[in-house]
């Protein structure tokens, strides 16, 4: 094959180096890896990512959105702020645990991402409490909410419900029950008019 005639963009690189991950960990997996599975020279994956570190980023950042695309589901839902509130904490939580039992390979990438660049999870916690504060905002319009913050409110309630995302979490037998209690003791908090 002529390796200057295959057509190469962005989305068959990622979706090649998710394979090539998966075949081989994140550890162990290189750009050599990916030209190889793609038949094209090291040189042609530069042209598109300057690194294996910009090419796992890259994947661990579509890794990220597509394991959150649900959220945007639930923004669209038309229901009261406080049950889309829960709906969204629930999906956060559990996602990534689900990723965990049912796609372990990119679940280890994301963790060995998370060790050693915060730049992909940043934007992620940020994209995350963007939501929240979306629910916060439509709440306040509906009259459930009371806060004249909700950035804050929404960064607040994001690091309350943050333990529940982190793999630590994962095996505790009450988890599901705690969850419930720190999201219920939060929207009840959003709620009193008084604060």
């Amino acid at each position: 094959m002529n390796l200057d005639k295959i057509s190469l963009d962005k989305e068959i690189i990622l979706n090649a180096t998710d394979e090539v991950i998966r075949r081989f960990g994140p550890d162990k997996a290189n750009i050599s890896d990916v030209a190889k599975s793609l038949k094209v020279s090291h040189a042609a994956i530069y042209r598109y990512y300057n690194g294996k570190t910009a090419l796992w980023h890259a994947v661990t950042e579509r890794w990220l959105t597509n394991l959150h695309a649900p959220s945007n589901d639930i923004l669209k839902e038309d229901i009261p702020a406080d049950i889309k509130l829960i709906h969204l904490l629930e999906d956060f939580a559990e996602a990534k645990r689900r990723s965990a039992i049912n796609d372990p390979e990119m679940f280890a990438n994301y963790i060995k991402l998370a060790q050693s660049s915060m730049e992909v999870i940043e934007k992620s916690i940020e994209d995350g409490i963007s939501c929240i504060k979306e629910i916060i905002v439509q709440g306040v319009t509906e009259g459930i909410f009371f806060t004249e913050f909700p950035h804050q409110a929404a960064r607040t309630v994001y690091l309350a419900t943050s333990v529940f995302i982190h793999p630590n979490s994962f095996e505790d037998p009450d988890r599901k029950q705690n969850l419930e209690s720190v999201v219920n003791l939060l929207i009840r908090g959003l709620k009193n008019p008084n604060k």
